[in-house]
C-alpha cells in the first residue's frame, strides 16, 4: 500500500517589495503642520517678549550697579525713562510733582511715592547723601520690578 503523491510544479513565493515610507499619509502631514506651526509660535512669542522687557532689563542692570552711584534725582530720572518706554509719551511728560508719584502709586498698585513726596522732593535737591537715599532708590527699583510692563488697562 504504497500510494506515491505527485509533487505539484508550483512557483517559489514572490514576496511584494516593502511598502515606501514617503508619501506620507494625510495623517502625518497633520501632524508635521501642526508642531511647525506650534514651535513657530513659540520662538514668535519668547522674541516678542523679550523685545518688551528689554527696557525692563536694562534699567534693573542699571541699579544693580553699586548704590553709592545712585542718588534718588538719578533714580528717578531712570524711572521716568523706563516709565516712557511703557506708556504713552504725551502721559508721562506732562507729569509732575504730585501727580507724578500718583501715577507711580497707581501703577505699582500701593503706596510708596506719594507718602514720602516731601522726603522725595528733599533728596531731589540736596547735595549731601542720607540714609534715606537708599530707601527712595529702593523704591524705584520695586517699581521697575513690580509695575513693568503695565498690566492691560493700566496702560494708560
Amino acid at each position: 500500500m504504497t500510494t506515491q503523491t505527485d509533487t505539484l510544479a508550483l512557483q517559489p513565493i514572490l514576496l511584494p517589495a516593502a511598502p515606501s515610507w514617503f508619501p506620507l499619509a494625510w495623517g502625518w502631514w497633520a501632524i508635521l503642520a501642526a508642531v511647525v506651526t506650534t514651535l513657530l509660535c513659540i520662538a514668535l512669542y519668547l522674541r516678542w517678549r523679550t523685545h518688551r522687557l528689554r527696557a525692563k532689563r536694562t534699567a534693573l542692570k542699571l541699579f544693580e550697579k553699586p548704590i553709592v552711584a545712585h542718588t534718588p534725582s538719578s533714580a528717578i530720572e531712570l524711572l521716568r525713562q523706563a516709565a516712557l518706554c511703557y506708556f504713552p509719551r504725551e502721559t508721562i511728560a506732562s507729569l509732575h510733582g504730585e501727580k507724578w508719584y500718583q501715577f507711580l502709586d497707581l501703577q505699582l498698585g500701593e503706596a510708596r511715592f506719594c507718602n514720602k513726596m516731601n522726603q522725595w522732593q528733599a533728596a531731589l535737591y540736596q547735595s549731601k547723601r542720607s540714609e534715606l537715599d537708599a530707601e527712595l532708590i529702593n523704591d524705584c527699583k520695586i517699581w521697575v520690578e513690580r509695575a513693568l510692563p503695565p498690566k492691560r488697562g493700566k496702560r494708560g
